[in-house]
């Protein structure tokens, strides 16, 4: 091979090997991008679900057990869930509950909108470590956009975080997130006094 023919296979291993370069560079950015935004946080969007710096009125219910609980108001800082049966999402954070909620020092309790048997078939047979309400009612009263939700309330009663979350990190970001603000509003409340 002589001539032009040569000079354009030459040409064109040229390139073969320039655009081998731009993509291992462009690959190495998208890296360097993902490493730096990071795993985003909880989406906590201001005219869904319960308004922050509010305390929702308590909602007095049974969990399956049949045992008296009060969501909201004053006593205990607590930690909502709110799950549907055959949520995929719901299913990995559930496990987690009572940990992050016992690491912000909150109360957990796992919130389901569907009746007491079809809760109890359910969610009744896992080791939640935390109570589970089946009340639509509560549901309703927290306007809960989808599942799962976390809402976050201090001793107060309340809301200091709420957001919809798809993991761990995020369901985590959000207990922080709620217990810097506790703070800050404690903080706020002996400053006033």
């Amino acid at each position: 091979m002589q001539g032009w023919w040569g000079a354009s296979y030459a040409v064109l291993w040229a390139l073969v090997v320039v655009l081998c370069i731009v993509v291992v560079a462009l690959a190495r950015q998208i890296g360097t991008l993902h490493l730096r935004l990071g795993p985003r946080g909880a989406l906590e969007i201001d005219d869904e679900g319960p308004v922050l710096g509010e305390a929702p009125e308590p909602v007095a219910t049974t969990d399956l057990g049949g045992r008296e609980v009060v969501l909201g108001g004053p006593g205990e800082a607590q930690l909502l869930l709110f799950v549907s049966p055959g949520c995929r999402l719901c299913d990995q954070v559930l496990p987690s509950t009572s940990a992050l909620a016992g690491r912000g020092r909150l109360a957990p309790y796992v919130v389901t909108d569907v009746d007491t048997e079809e809760a109890g078939s359910a969610f009744g047979v896992r080791r939640l470590h935390a109570p589970v309400i089946a009340s639509r009612r509560t549901a309703e009263a927290y306007s809960v956009p989808g599942t799962p939700y976390v809402v976050v309330l201090d001793e107060l009663g309340v809301v200091t975080a709420k957001g919809i979350v798809n993991n761990l990190e995020q369901m985590e970001g959000l207990v922080d997130t709620a217990v810097a603000r506790a703070r800050q509003n404690a903080g706020q409340r002996t400053t006033s006094l």
